[in-house]
């Protein structure tokens, strides 16, 4: 026998298989994509193999911030629409008038009033004008 090899032998160092060494993604925003046929999670940016568990969990928590901020933003478009700030002196009126402890002065003559005396409203024009004329009147 001679100690040659023939040449059309590949040798086994030429070919080497590496197991277990899949690409790990990297990616801070992954978008995943399912290979039906293979039964795979890939990441559809960077294409790497992703264990189903962890894009799983992933996609949990990613909806559990967004059902947060989804509630956040309910909240703050109640507040809205319940903020109005020509209001505001009427809910300060009647924070002080509730249960009747206090009642409210007139801020001209500073007598005492019901808040069920008032009966009509005047036009804002008008009735800074009035206001502002006895403001002159009694500064003197």
């Amino acid at each position: 026998m001679t100690n040659q090899l023939p040449n059309k032998i590949i040798r086994i160092d030429q070919i080497r298989i590496n197991r277990g060494m899949e690409k790990v993604c990297k990616c801070k925003k992954r978008k995943y994509m399912l290979d039906t046929r293979n039964r795979r999670v890939m990441c559809s940016s960077c294409g790497a193999i992703i264990d189903p568990y962890d894009a799983m969990y992933d996609m949990a928590l990613r909806w559990e911030q967004m059902n947060e901020q989804l509630d956040y933003m309910l909240e703050q478009r109640k507040q809205i629409i319940n903020y109005k700030p020509w209001l505001k002196a009427i809910r300060y009126l009647e924070k002080q008038y509730r249960g009747k402890k206090m009642i409210p002065e007139c801020p001209r003559c500073n007598e005492p009033f019901y808040l069920e005396e008032l009966n009509s409203w005047t036009g804002r024009e008008f009735a800074n004008t009035r206001i502002r004329k006895w403001k002159e009147e009694h500064d003197e």
